[in-house]
């Protein structure tokens, strides 16, 4: 068995093609006696592991104006029906154990999984390498005008500063000026009436302690 590809032609004209299957064995052909509920291999979905079809009928040639050459009628593990023609499908390789289709499906799903992986990891590298449209490495050369206006400039700089670096010291000097705040510092002070009544507070705690300070002896 193998698996191929035939061109989908519509009024004689090619618009793509679709797969479908030759030289299969015929213990993987589907015939009239075939169980309508077992499990078959559309061709289009021949690396979809993970995918489950059960034929519904098969359709021989000239019964269905839909169908001139014949097909199955299928469903899928949604429940929707599907069509095939007659070269499409094969019972499934799990049925009745065919090692040797089992094999091809691992070996092209592996091949394919180990090119995306290859793929993706090509397309992460260069998408981490900077653009360098030169093909040379390194930083790419300064235009001649470029280079030559970046070298007028350090030569007028040097020119105004003498030869020394940094920021040149200012010749204006602005004397500095203190304002008055118009206050005095400090906490504000206590009126009259404050001081008289803290003094008045503090001879009434000095009567009831006798002069002594600290918490009273317990009698």
């Amino acid at each position: 068995m193998k698996l191929i590809e035939k061109d989908f032609v519509v009024g004689g004209a090619k618009c793509g093609t679709f797969y479908a299957y030759g030289d299969v064995e015929p213990e993987l052909e589907i015939t009239p006696d075939t169980p309508s509920i077992t499990r078959v291999l559309p061709a289009p979905y021949f690396y979809e592991k993970r995918l489950f079809f059960h034929l519904i009928k098969r359709i021989e040639p000239g019964i269905k104006p839909d169908f001139p050459n014949g097909g199955f009628e299928v469903r899928d593990e949604g429940g929707a029906l599907r069509s095939f023609d007659l070269d499409q499908v094969i019972i499934h390789p799990h049925v009745i154990k065919h090692q040797k289709t089992l094999d091809k499906m691992v070996r092209r799903a592996e091949k394919e999984a180990k090119k995306r992986e290859r793929q993706w990891k090509k397309a992460a590298r260069d998408a981490a390498k900077p653009k360098n449209k030169t093909g040379k490495r390194g930083r790419p050369a300064l235009d001649p005008a470029v280079k030559a206006a970046r070298e007028a400039e350090v030569t007028a700089r040097a020119e105004r500063s003498g030869g020394r670096r940094g920021r040149p010291k200012s010749e204006v000097s602005t004397p500095k000026t203190l304002k008055p705040t118009g206050g005095k510092r400090g906490r504000p002070s206590l009126s009259l009436e404050a001081i008289a009544a803290k003094a008045q507070a503090k001879a009434a705690v000095r009567a009831r302690s006798g002069g002594k300070r600290g918490r009273p002896k317990r009698k």
